[in-house]
């Protein structure tokens, strides 16, 4: 940085500036500054007040747009996967089928066994404590349908790292 004299060192009046022997100094930096285009446009950053209207009621849709965006692209290009099992854990599926078919929707069901479930959709997917689990519907399914029952019937053992899967089977029209 240079300094040279300004031209406000000839005045009178005191200004709280640095001073040497009885002159004042004033810093000048050595980049130049341009006149900023804000200036150019007469200090108004919008032409006319519908312009910034127009601006104002879209921002709410840009935000949920770029929000969105960036729940769902990370799963389609394959960064988020599925979660595991934790270590030393079981995994119980509880699913239905209609027909034969998958199913999914409305269903009430109670998880009995190690640790204690309850759920109302299907599928169903819960980590759970090894041990023996059963199944027990307590309401929903397909309208219409008539339920054929659960399989596998009665109590299954679920070992740390495995996957039981209980299918609740219904028949209709």
């Amino acid at each position: 940085m240079k300094l040279y004299r300004s031209p406000s060192s000839y005045r009178t009046a005191p200004r709280p500036v640095k001073s040497t022997g009885g002159v004042r100094y004033r810093a000048r930096s050595r980049y130049k500054t341009g006149r900023s285009s804000r200036m150019n446009r007469g200090g108004a950053s919008w032409r006319t007040s519908e312009e910034l209207e127009k601006a104002k009621r879209g921002l709410p849709v840009f935000l949920t747009l770029c929000v969105v965006l960036g729940l769902v692209l990370p799963i389609f290009f394959g960064q988020v996967g599925r979660a595991a099992a934790p270590q030393g854990e079981t995994v119980v599926l509880v699913q239905a089928t209609l027909n034969g078919k998958p199913w999914s929707g409305r269903l009430a069901f109670r998880l009995n066994g190690a640790t204690q479930w309850t759920g109302s959709m299907v599928p169903y997917e819960v980590f759970a404590l090894p041990g023996v689990y059963g199944l027990a519907v307590t309401g929903g399914g397909p309208a219409g349908a008539k339920m054929l029952g659960v399989t596998p019937t009665g109590s299954v053992l679920g070992r740390p790292g495995e996957t039981i899967t209980f299918t609740v089977e219904f028949t209709g029209q």
